[in-house]
């Protein structure tokens, strides 16, 4: 080549390296995902109902539905952490993952319907002390109703489950009784032990779970395995940890703004709540990062997003929660498994 570039001195080429070897190193340390951007047209405004001792609210896509969507939340979840508060909902929270989760369904073309348990947790037994019957029979009566009474634009149409924690056990015992196109079972292993077998027809069931929780990891791995067995079409996913940021923060949390994001990392740091890599040492239910944002002065007057803030540091921790990162991935699931109709 003409005029060749000079050759740099061996200090240079030290602090070159040191800087590539940096980069490589922080390319290489988890971070947290991407954060895809929702779609600003579709506004959460449910309809709010009560059945057999559960609350039940449902919304449809903008646009002809093509499938149905059950959701069974978790233990303290309720229906309502799946929606915006609106004209109809004012009640509704609009958790973080939860409502992603709702907008992208409806997005999809997913008609939703969300049922709160009666009590803190979902029951799988035959009977209810209220006198309701159980909440297997409850649900599926519901299920029926929405679709033969409500909305009868829904018949014929898939139907898909899904359920996290309590909400998981349920959903995979829901599923022996309920035609579902497909499920997803979300940080729980399902009822399968306690199942003598598989019942005929079961549907494909997805395992979205965190293995740093190693019993259940191994748990949902016999589950998978026994399904396996009777060749019903089963997968898993799993969710790792990564390191806390203000980015990820204030992008997840409506009402979050940069600067109390910012704030809320730099006392989990003086705090000595993360590690050296930006990773949460506790899961964030036991982490108290309120009480010291609260003495740090960094928190503004009347704030109400303490349970927004807690189930994001629970994502970042990768414990047990519910989680909408992987959305991209349950919804092909879904879209892949759509032969069941209701």
């Amino acid at each position: 080549m003409d005029n060749p570039l000079p050759r740099p001195r061996r200090p240079v080429v030290l602090i070159a390296s040191c800087a590539l070897i940096l980069l490589a190193t922080a390319l290489l340390l988890p971070r947290a995902p991407a954060v895809p951007p929702l779609t600003p047209a579709i506004r959460l405004d449910p309809r709010v109902a009560r059945r057999s001792g559960n609350e039940v609210l449902w919304q449809l896509p903008p646009g002809p539905p093509r499938a149905a969507m059950f959701i069974a939340p978790g233990c303290t979840i309720r229906a309502t952490d799946f929606f915006d508060a609106s004209p109809g909902c004012p009640r509704c929270a609009g958790l973080p993952e939860e409502r992603r989760f709702t907008r992208e369904a409806l997005r999809r073309g997913y008609a939703v319907l969300a049922v709160s348990s009666r009590a803190e947790c979902w029951s799988l037994d035959p009977a209810s002390a209220s006198g309701d019957g159980s909440e297997l029979a409850a649900v599926s009566s519901i299920i029926e109703w929405w679709v033969k009474e409500q909305h009868p634009e829904l018949g014929g149409l898939p139907l898909v489950g899904i359920g996290a924690s309590s909400g998981g056990y349920f959903v995979s015992a829901l599923a022996a009784r309920v035609r579902f196109s497909s499920v997803a079972i979300v940080i729980a292993e399902g009822v399968f032990a306690a199942m003598e077998e598989i019942p005929p027809g079961y549907p494909p069931a997805l395992f979205v779970h965190m293995p740093r929780d190693a019993k259940r990891a191994q748990m949902v791995a016999a589950s998978i395995g026994k399904l396996k067995s009777t060749h019903v079409d089963v997968r898993e996913i799993q969710c790792d940890a990564f390191a806390v940021s203000a980015d990820f923060l204030a992008a997840r949390i409506p009402g979050l703004t940069p600067t109390v994001a910012d704030g809320l990392v730099d006392v989990l740091r003086q705090k000595s709540f993360l590690d050296e890599k930006g990773f949460l040492k506790n899961d964030g239910r036991s982490t108290p990062w309120k009480e010291a944002a609260e003495e740090a002065k960094i928190l503004p007057e009347g704030f109400r997003l303490e349970r927004h803030v807690t189930e994001e540091l629970n994502i970042a921790y990768a414990y047990h929660e519910f989680t909408s990162l992987q959305n991209e991935e349950i919804f092909k699931w879904f879209d892949s498994h759509m032969d069941h109709k209701i």
